[in-house]
């Protein structure tokens, strides 16, 4: 009954109503459903990037998503997924504009001003080194899972969790790597309880690791 599978576009719009119930009161649940297909869809148009979801009797209850990180991109996961769904961001606050307001949007400003400049080509990305191979991955990021809060309590993140972990051996990265709110206690502990580590506080978030192949 459950499966874990390589998400694709006709499985988006379903993924996208996932993340709204999972991720209720956030920034891009808000933007709406148009949005987050777009959003999500980065991850489908990204070759560093990979995207793959649970079913449980045909329906997705919980999804993943990842990326290879090399030094062979010019922008991050927040910043490629920002640039790709910019045009859609801009169509949804001219919809919404009282979502100008939302909290993220103050947390993530910095993102966004830098965004901005790069969409105008006032600013480019910083360079990367120059391209590396498959076995010198230095980590995989785990961008983010989400579960449906109806299926949360059975076990399936940390399912997910581990099917994340094990994509990442198969790729030859030694290490995962995410960036987690610092006031999500919840997350941070049910992280810990999978071997994962804290590794420093940011502003508003702490970045954690894990060594996956020793």
């Amino acid at each position: 009954m459950l499966k874990i599978i390589d998400s694709s576009s006709d499985n988006l719009p379903s993924i996208a109503t996932c993340h709204k119930l999972a991720f209720r009161h956030s920034l891009s649940s808000a933007l709406g459903i148009p949005f987050l297909i777009k959003m999500l869809s980065w991850y489908l148009c990204n070759d560093h990037a990979f995207l793959f979801h649970l079913e449980f009797k045909g329906k997705i209850i919980g999804y993943c998503g990842g990326i290879i990180v090399d030094g062979t991109q010019s922008t991050g996961s927040a910043s490629g997924m920002t640039q790709h769904s910019f045009n859609m961001a801009i169509i949804a606050f001219l919809k919404k504009p009282w979502l100008l307001f939302h909290p993220e949007v103050r947390n993530k400003y910095k993102l966004i001003s830098r965004n901005i400049l790069y969409k105008l080509k006032i600013k480019k990305p910083a360079k990367q080194n120059s391209k590396i191979t498959l076995k010198e991955i230095m980590h995989v990021g785990l961008v983010v899972i989400g579960i449906n809060p109806a299926f949360q309590g059975k076990g399936y993140s940390k399912m997910i969790l581990g099917e994340f972990e094990q994509r990442a051996k198969n790729m030859g990265a030694k290490e995962v790597r995410l960036t987690v709110l610092s006031d999500n206690k919840t997350a941070i502990e049910a992280y810990k309880k999978n071997g994962w580590q804290e590794d420093k506080a940011l502003s508003n978030s702490i970045s954690m690791f894990k060594i996956i192949n020793a």
